[in-house]
């Protein structure tokens, strides 16, 4: 026993420095779920400057705004100097000498510092070799990954279920003629567990332990893709986990001769970072220029939010709950404009935190952020009566599923995807022509999760559900929504989807809130909950009551084309019919107005044909469109409070809109929930898009024009590589470049600011986005008009002025470095 325990020790060092090590990159979720995530979210409590200073180039990546980009927006009048100066007053000390400098002083010092500056290149001799032998190495390993992560395409037998990932590649690498004969041996006398391969090979680099843990975080940044979606696979599924990549990275470099480099000896950077006269580094530049930037637009939008308190307007038509998000700002507003109708906004999943099986699908999936755990499965039926055509629907898309899959069954064998070509080349040509040329009339598949026209169907929450958890969920839902007093006939739950062919981040392009899926089934569970006469009798008990006209539908909004479109309509009396009709015709007018609206701004839409929703809508339908719709590109800000506050003016698609009624939340508790959650969701959305837009090359999923898919976990740029984590090009920019600013995310609540000190003591990941300077979160000041910005000294005047109301310039601004010009 005495003898096992030094490596027993050994082992359990090493386990613990290989999770230091991957603690830098967030899990990355695949493409069967594309959810937004920050890159560098275990930095967060870090904060924003020490993610740029540490994080980020620990994954290779610049972490803020490029000094030449952000001086081509200065010199093109993006920035103005007033904005600019005011940043480098708030970055400065308020003791700093160059405080009291006038502010034309203050940007000429600021711009002749950018050279001192500037990085140095690598020429350390001993990192140059090093890099050149680990080459050899990153190939190898992506290989495998891309087999062992996706064994159903790999050309081999891939045994990892057997003996997982590390011991099927130990199997395999041991017999692969590529590799050295003595490389084969040494693989094959490596130890057979991962974690005792690991310590192995530590103790083999003849490194202190004090470097060990940050020359593992080196190894791993090589490869971030791989790393990212490894840690998520680790935290889900538990087959694989970060200890087996880096045995397989270090036992082949041990087996190549290709030796763990010290940390030391591949610095890149100086150990103290260069200053410029205002005594600001590299970062500290970064972020004055990142405050500049945003002045003007987080300006402009808090400007048109309105400072007075909200005032009862008349009863509406209808009532409609849109998700959250950006995308939903636009519809609301030019629906609004069309009748009596009131909106609010809230997270798409509805409050269903569960496991939905859509009709037909060949698995459950978690329709809930993934904050949240499912707590129940609920089921899609056809109603009572139609089971014959359900069976015709199932056997429809079982049948599609089958020929699709052996369509795509060569792609898993060598060589077979040519032959295969050249034998369907004939059948295929035609219906590729039709796809391409005439979109607008080609068919598509059903989605098991988008809303069934024929046979009708029900989820079936009677079964999934008892009484009691289906009046917590009512209440919740309500009391959250601030709908304790619901005063229209007619509301409707409108979640939302993206309908796209040919796309492979289109799960990012689906609502994030219910887990990378389509908002219709949770919108349509949440409308049966609230439709049923036991839970209603429940929460009358509670004190919310539902008057007995009020029928609750379940809608969805298609973002590409804007329809809005009512699921299980026959929840509401023919009687009443008419109310739909009236709301579906002017839904369709609020479409087209929109839809004229963005197609100013997506490439090509202004110039092509097609009248109404047709002419975007033929984008999703088009194979070969690389920008079906923009997605959330653009966000800038929340807003979390009454309506009122944003009702009847543009926030450009730029807003999260969460409804909030701080009256009717004394306790603070929905204010709670919003700020821990769907606040915490938009920063994700919002940081992701700022880091893919900040550094494409690394923390962006490049050009969806040369993407090759592995599995669901991701896609490739070209033919090999590493996994790509962040969002393709064609979501942030084109060749005129960015089309998505780099900004962080403004959150203007409306609540008393002890309540929001409250909720910030309590919940340390709103501390952290506050206080880490991730979010700039204001709220209302004490006199009309003025707004207060939390900071950690306390709350602060955030004061207006007229340049920040001005517009910006054109969507399209230069791109960071004229090699990131990707588009279709």
């Amino acid at each position: 026993m005495t003898s096992l325990l030094p490596t027993t020790a050994r082992i359990l060092r090493a386990r613990a420095d290989a999770e230091i090590a991957a603690s830098v990159i967030a899990p990355y979720y695949g493409l069967d779920a594309a959810i937004a995530v920050n890159p560098v979210l275990p930095s967060l409590r870090q904060g924003m400057p020490a993610a740029l200073r540490d994080a980020a180039p620990a994954l290779g990546a610049r972490g803020g705004v490029s000094e030449q980009w952000a001086r081509e927006r200065f010199d093109a009048g993006r920035i103005s100097r007033t904005e600019l100066a005011r940043a480098l007053r708030e970055r400065l000390d308020a003791d700093h000498p160059a405080v009291g400098e006038s502010d034309a002083t203050l940007v000429a010092r600021f711009l002749a510092g950018a050279g001192a500056v500037a990085e140095p290149p690598v020429a350390d001799a001993v990192a140059d070799a090093a890099e050149q032998a680990a080459l050899g190495v990153d190939e190898r390993v992506t290989s495998w990954c891309r087999a062992a992560l996706a064994p159903e395409a790999a050309a081999w037998p891939v045994p990892v279920a057997e003996l997982g990932f590390y011991g099927a590649w130990r199997a395999v690498a041991a017999t692969d003629l590529t590799l050295p004969r003595e490389a084969r041996r040494r693989i094959e006398q490596a130890p057979l567990a991962a974690d005792a391969a690991l310590a192995a090979a530590l103790e083999a680099s003849g490194l202190p332990q004090a470097d060990r843990a940050e020359a593992l975080r080196r190894e791993l940044a090589r490869t971030p893709g791989f790393t990212a979606h490894v840690r998520w696979l680790a935290e889900t599924r538990g087959d694989v986990e970060i200890v087996d990549l880096l045995a397989v990275r270090l036992t082949l470099r041990l087996a190549l001769d290709a030796p763990l480099p010290s940390p030391a000896a591949t610095l890149a950077r100086p150990r103290r970072p260069r200053r410029d006269e205002l005594g600001l580094d590299a970062v500290d530049r970064a972020l004055v220029w990142q405050s500049a930037l945003e002045a003007r637009v987080h300006g402009r939008l808090l400007s048109r939010v309105r400072p007075e308190p909200p005032t009862p307007a008349a009863s509406p038509a209808a009532h409609l709950v849109f998700c959250i998000d950006v995308r939903s700002e636009g519809i609301r507003r030019h629906l609004e404009q069309q009748g009596p109708y009131a909106t609010s906004g809230f997270a798409g999943f509805f409050g269903i935190a569960a496991e939905v099986e859509p009709l037909a699908a060949s698995a459950a999936s978690a329709a809930c952020p993934v904050l949240l755990s499912p707590r129940y499965r609920v089921s899609e039926r056809p109603v009572p009566g139609a089971w014959r055509g359900a069976k015709g629907l199932v056997d429809r898309l079982a049948g599609g599923r089958a020929w699709r899959s052996a369509l795509k069954a060569p792609d898993a064998v060598a060589g077979a995807p040519l032959g295969w070509a050249e034998m369907t080349g004939w059948l295929w040509g035609p219906v590729a022509a039709t796809r391409s040329i005439l979109a607008g009339a080609a068919g598509r598949d059903r989605r098991p999760d988008e809303p069934a026209t024929a046979p009708a169907t029900l989820f079936d929450v009677d079964s999934a559900l008892t009484i009691d958890d289906q009046l917590d969920t009512a209440e919740v839902i309500l009391r959250t929504m601030g709908m304790t007093a619901p005063d229209a006939p007619l509301v409707v739950l409108v979640g939302h989807g993206s309908t796209t062919v040919n796309n492979a981040f289109r799960t990012a392009l689906d609502c994030g809130a219910c887990g990378g899926h389509r908002g219709a089934p949770n919108a349509r569970i949440a409308a049966a909950i609230l439709n049923s006469e036991a839970v209603r009798a429940g929460l009358a008990e509670r004190g919310i009551v539902i008057p007995a006209e009020t029928v609750f539908l379940a809608g969805e909004h298609d973002t590409v084309s804007d329809a809005l479109r009512i699921v299980d309509a026959s929840a509401l009396p023919a009687s009443r019919r008419g109310e739909l009709d009236t709301l579906l015709a002017d839904a369709a007018r609020a479409a087209d107005a929109l839809q004229r609206e963005r197609a100013a701004e997506l490439p090509g839409a202004a110039r092509r044909g097609g009248r109404g929703r047709a002419r975007l809508e033929r984008r999703g339908r088009d194979w070969a469109q690389v920008y079906p719709e923009w997605g959330l590109a653009r966000n800038a800000a929340i807003v979390i409070g009454p309506r009122s506050r944003t009702a009847g003016v543009d926030l450009e698609r730029r807003a999260f809109l969460h409804s909030y009624d701080p009256v009717a939340d004394a306790d603070g508790r929905a204010l709670e929930t919003i700020l821990t959650a769907p606040l915490v969701v938009a920063h994700w959305i919002n940081a992701q898009y700022y880091f893919s837009a900040v550094d494409p090359d690394v923390l962006g999923a490049g050009s969806k024009t040369v993407h090759n898919l592995v599995g669901g976990a991701g896609v490739l740029a070209g033919p090999g590589g590493d996994l790509r984590i962040g969002l393709p090009w064609q979501s942030i920019g084109t060749r005129a470049g960015l089309h998505h600013e780099p900004l962080r995310l403004l959150a203007v609540v409306d609540a008393p600011l002890p309540r929001i000190d409250d909720i910030i003591q309590r919940a340390d990941i709103v501390a952290d986005l506050v206080f880490g300077d991730w979010v700039l979160l204001v709220a209302p000041g004490a006199e009309p008009g003025t707004w207060v910005r939390r900071t950690r000294e306390g709350w602060q005047p955030y004061a207006l002025d007229a340049s920040m109301h001005t517009e910006e310039g054109a969507p399209g601004a230069a791109p960071q470095t004229t090699d990131r010009k990707e588009a279709a």
